[in-house]
C-alpha cells in the first residue's frame, strides 16, 4: 500500500505540474507549435543528463522529475497550437486524475491469482487492452481532452512498470519513476511527427481527433493546400488547349 500511494502522490504531482505549465503557456503567443516544442524537448535533455549523472541523489532525481514535467507542459502546449484548441485548467487535471484512477484499478487487479502468478504477461494485457480502450474512446467521443489523456497515459504507463519493478527502498523506487518520466521523449516524437507532416502520417490522421478547429498551425497548413490546389486549377482552365486552337492554314504561310 505504502508504494502506490508512493507512485499515485508521484504520478498526480507530476501530470499536475505538466498542465499548469501547459495552461500557463496558452498566455504565450506562439506563432508555430514547433517552438515549444523545440523549448520542450531541450529541457527534457538537460533533465536527462542531470539524471544520468547524478543517481543516487534522492532530491537531484526529484528535481529531475519536476524538470520532466515541465517539458511535458511544453510539448502539450506545441500539440494545442498545432490543433488550435485550448483545454480550461480543470479538465487537465480532472485527466491527470482519471490517470491515477487507471493506475489504481491496476493496482487492484493486480491481487488476482493470475496476475500474482503471471505478472509479467498481466502487465501486457493491461497494456494491450489500455491501447484498445483508448482507440475506442477516440472512435466513439468528439472531446478535446482525449488526446491529452492519450499523452500523460504514455507517461502513466511507464509509472505503471516503474509500480511493478522490484524496488528495495523509497530511493530505488524514486529512481525508478524518475527514469520513466523520460517516456515523455516519446510524446514529443509523436507530437513531432504530426508536426513535420501536417497532421497527415500513412493514415488520415483527423480520426485521430474530433474538434472544432481555431487557428493553429494544422488549419493554416490545410487552407494553404487547398489554395494551391484551387490556383493550379484555375491556371489550368485558362491555358489554351489543342482543341481551342486555330487550325494551320498553308495558303497564309505562303
Amino acid at each position: 500500500m505504502k508504494k502506490i500511494s508512493i507512485v499515485s502522490l508521484f504520478s498526480f504531482l507530476f501530470l499536475f505540474l505538466a498542465s499548469v505549465v501547459a495552461y500557463v503557456l496558452g498566455f504565450v503567443n506562439f506563432e508555430h507549435a514547433w517552438v515549444p516544442l523545440v523549448i520542450g524537448v531541450a529541457i527534457l535533455i538537460v533533465s536527462g543528463l542531470v539524471a544520468l549523472v547524478v543517481k543516487r541523489i534522492v532530491g537531484v532525481n526529484v528535481l529531475c522529475s519536476i524538470i520532466s514535467a515541465v517539458a511535458l507542459g511544453f510539448m502539450i502546449r506545441s500539440w494545442y497550437v498545432f490543433r488550435g484548441f485550448e483545454n480550461a485548467l480543470w479538465i487537465l487535471v480532472c485527466v491527470s486524475l482519471a490517470c491515477v484512477v487507471y493506475l489504481w484499478a491496476v493496482f487492484g487487479l493486480a491481487h488476482l491469482p493470475f496476475a500474482r502468478n503471471h505478472p509479467k504477461i498481466f502487465l501486457l494485457i493491461v497494456v494491450l487492452v489500455s491501447l484498445a480502450g483508448y482507440v475506442c474512446l477516440l472512435i466513439f467521443t468528439q472531446t478535446t481532452f482525449v488526446s491529452t489523456f492519450g499523452y500523460y497515459m504514455i507517461v502513466e504507463i511507464a509509472f505503471l512498470f516503474a509500480m511493478f519493478v522490484t524496488s528495495d527502498s523509497v530511493r530505488k523506487l524514486i529512481r525508478n519513476l524518475t527514469l520513466s518520466t523520460y517516456s515523455v521523449f516519446i510524446v514529443a516524437i509523436i507530437i513531432a511527427i504530426m508536426i513535420l507532416s501536417e497532421g497527415e502520417v500513412g493514415i488520415d490522421f483527423d480520426f485521430f481527433i474530433y474538434v472544432e478547429y481555431n487557428d493553429g498551425d494544422y488549419q493554416k497548413n490545410k487552407k494553404k493546400k487547398n489554395n494551391n490546389q484551387n490556383q493550379t486549377q484555375d491556371h489550368s482552365e485558362i491555358l489554351p488547349t489543342h482543341d481551342n486552337a486555330e487550325p494551320f492554314d498553308e495558303t497564309k504561310s505562303a
